[in-house]
């Protein structure tokens, strides 16, 4: 099924997605649609031995190095995973949104000769305190993963983590027995029209990303933008 205006997203989640409880269903939008549900440390090239010792060093030399910018410092390695993946270091934990606006804005934000994906995951329970309160690096399933919120851009993009078991792996590869994806197509040609109706309802760089950079990424495009056709 494919997703060319807001308005036809809003039918498909109200009559698919929004009968279930919030936080069921979670949304992901991706601009290629070739994209895999790979985390960010997966799909980076490395020189080390293994996956595990490179993801290993990665967050050792983050975790050692960042204290002398982050205070109070977060109180656990989940915690401490969750500032690793704000701020750009490859990790197991891949975001998802509980807005599916939000993830249909990012599957038209960038790849414009490319068709995007929107992705709906049905997850119904979130990780349990008995999975917190051990290592997320010994996970044997993927998890849910809520976390305390280190920026203002995971509330405004209403965001969660869903933690790898093996980050190697594509999500739909290795689906627990109790999830479930589904797949909306977008169109390359229809990724300008959803971009401006997104700004004309709020949803925006400086919307999604609260801060200096997202305002001036927002105006940027916004004089670059014509209207839709019929308005003045």
């Amino acid at each position: 099924m494919n997703v060319e205006s807001v308005h036809q997203l809003l039918e498909i989640v109200s009559q698919k997605f929004f009968t279930k409880s919030r936080g069921q269903w979670v949304f992901r939008g991706h601009s290629n649609k070739n994209y895999e549900l790979v985390p960010s440390v997966g799909r980076k090239g490395h020189t080390s031995k293994s996956i595990a010792q490179y993801e290993a060093s990665l967050f050792d030399s983050f975790r050692r190095e960042a204290g002398a910018y982050i205070s109070p410092s977060p109180s656990d390695e989940w915690e401490w995973l969750s500032v690793a993946q704000h701020h750009g270091l490859p990790t197991r934990l891949m975001d998802w949104s509980h807005n599916p606006l939000v993830a249909l804005y990012f599957s038209v934000l960038g790849n414009q000769a490319a068709d995007g994906q929107l992705i709906a995951l049905n997850a119904p329970r979130k990780a349990p305190t008995s999975v917190l309160s051990q290592s997320p690096f010994k996970l044997a399933k993927p998890m849910k993963y809520y976390p305390n919120i280190v920026s203002p851009r995971i509330r405004a993009q209403e965001g969660l983590f869903v933690a790898f078991s093996n980050p190697e792996a594509p999500l739909d590869q290795k689906l627990r027995d109790d999830w479930s994806i589904e797949r909306l197509a977008v169109p390359a040609a229809a990724k300008g029209r959803l971009r401006y109706e997104f700004f004309r309802l709020g949803v925006h760089e400086s919307s999604m990303f609260p801060h200096l950079d997202g305002l001036a990424a927002r105006i940027r495009w916004q004089h670059q933008v014509l209207p839709l056709e019929g308005e003045v």
